[in-house]
């Protein structure tokens, strides 16, 4: 049977030429194959062959009639209602979802910040409090929360505390209004420790800057700090870690600063210093100067501590 093809298309050339091969492939089946033993072969082969291809020849359906009218017609399994269709939402749900952009309307009206915290804005705020506990204060026994650097980063180049992402939960960074809801937990209800490199490295002020008005609600600051006792006759130096204990204004009834030294620390070498004079005049100061945390941690007089224990 031969196929003439309707046009010059280049699909009719295809077509053609494929319908010349399998009329090729016919004449070569009916020819006289002898095997091995002699008798003829793949003769059933072939006549199974063009069974086929008639047979098969209602199977495929031209690409110009698939269309979207009867698309359904071909596919059903993915046209409803035997296919997958989107589920609807109850009421609840629906008024929720009307409710929140509501919201989000009239504070946009308002000229107010719009934020967007999914889903986890339907939740009442006393409920989300509860949640930023349980994740970011631990509890007393395991306070204070130790904050270490690197002398890899720091200690190398410029520090990378000075980012606010940094001084705080990367959840803070996701969202103005859960940064508003969770920075005051987070810096009230937690007492700080950094360790030596830290200190050493002057982080400890960035980090301070970087909390920005939320550094005046922490209530105590832990500063640690490296002793290197050398003695020279034995021919080796000791180390040892001890700590400075800054109380802040928030967490005390005098509303002042009050530094707390370790008893192994050398008092010759914080008699030295002059980091109790500028806790002293920032008490005695304006009332607004005694929230500057980061005049403490990040002053030159704390460099010079730390330095003269390292000497």
């Amino acid at each position: 049977m031969a196929f003439s093809p309707e046009g010059d298309s280049p699909e009719s050339d295809a077509l053609s030429r494929l319908q010349r091969e399998a009329d090729e492939d016919e004449e070569n089946l009916r020819l006289p194959t002898r095997g091995i033993s002699g008798h003829p072969s793949h003769n059933k082969a072939g006549s199974q062959l063009r069974e086929w291809r008639t047979s098969s020849q209602d199977m495929f359906t031209p690409r110009k009639e698939l269309n979207d009218a009867n698309s359904h017609v071909l596919f059903p399994s993915v046209y409803p209602p035997f296919g997958p269709m989107k589920p609807k939402l109850n009421r609840w749900k629906v008024h929720q979802l009307r409710s929140t952009t509501k919201a989000k309307c009239n504070a946009a009206k308002a000229g107010n910040a719009v934020s967007d915290m999914g889903l986890f804005s339907l939740l009442p705020g006393e409920l989300r409090n509860y949640i930023y506990r349980l994740a970011f204060v631990p509890e007393p026994e395991d306070q204070p929360v130790l904050i270490s650097g690197s002398d890899l980063i720091c200690g190398s180049g410029a520090c990378v505390h000075k980012h606010a992402p940094l001084a705080a939960p990367a959840i803070a960074s996701t969202c103005q209004q859960i940064r508003n809801e969770l920075m005051p937990i987070f810096c009230a209800e937690n007492t700080f420790k950094f360790d030596a490199v830290m200190v050493r490295n002057r982080c400890v002020g960035n980090w301070a800057k970087s909390l920005n008005t939320y550094a005046r609600m922490v209530r105590k600051v832990t500063l640690e700090i490296l002793v290197l006792n050398r003695n020279y006759a034995a021919g080796g130096t000791a180390s040892q870690l001890c700590d400075i204990v800054v109380e802040c204004p928030i967490g005390r009834p005098d509303g002042r600063f009050e530094l707390t030294f370790d008893d192994e620390l050398p008092n010759e070498k914080v008699d030295a210093c002059e980091l109790k004079g500028l806790v002293d005049r920032l008490n005695d100061g304006e009332a607004g100067a005694a929230s500057k945390l980061s005049f403490i941690v990040g002053s030159d007089e704390l460099a010079e501590l730390v330095y003269r224990c390292r000497k």
